[in-house]
């Protein structure tokens, strides 16, 4: 299964002896916008910081600059590794990454806003944004 999204305008673009895909339901399209192998990746890192004890004054440090490596390699590995070519789907999987680092904590733990913690904003967030985010890439697909 290819991570690349496949609308109806995508598929007609294609030049009419490639093979032609179907275009994505709903459920492919929530897997393919959110990027699970970044983020269990993301976790295992995240999870080996916070339980340094050697040095765990520094640990928000270090995973601020993990965050911002993570974020930054991103739109670098879904277009050469999963080999997606749509800069609009780049966008919305980023938007996912930084939503399921704020549910899980990440550099911003015990930070609130509006009187609530970061992590559970983005915990609220996160599957609103889950459900929602196929609606709104289809709706900003050209005509």
């Amino acid at each position: 299964m290819s991570r690349s999204i496949y609308t109806q305008r995508t598929i007609s673009a294609l030049d009419p002896g490639q093979l032609s895909p179907k275009a994505d339901q709903y459920v492919s399209e929530i897997i393919k916008l959110i990027p699970a192998d970044i983020i269990s990746v993301y976790l295992a890192v995240f999870n080996l910081i916070k339980t340094n004890h050697q040095n765990p004054e520094n640990n928000s440090v270090i995973q601020l600059i993990v965050f911002g490596l993570f974020l930054l390699i991103t739109p670098f590995y879904l277009k050469k590794i999963a080999k997606i070519i749509s800069t609009k789907q780049i966008v919305y999987c980023m938007i996912a990454f930084i939503l399921w680092v704020l549910s899980l904590g990440g550099p911003v733990e015990g930070q609130t806003f509006a009187g609530y913690s970061t992590q559970f904003l983005g915990a609220v967030l996160l599957p609103i944004y889950t459900l929602l985010i196929p609606f709104i890439y289809n709706q900003t697909e050209p005509k």
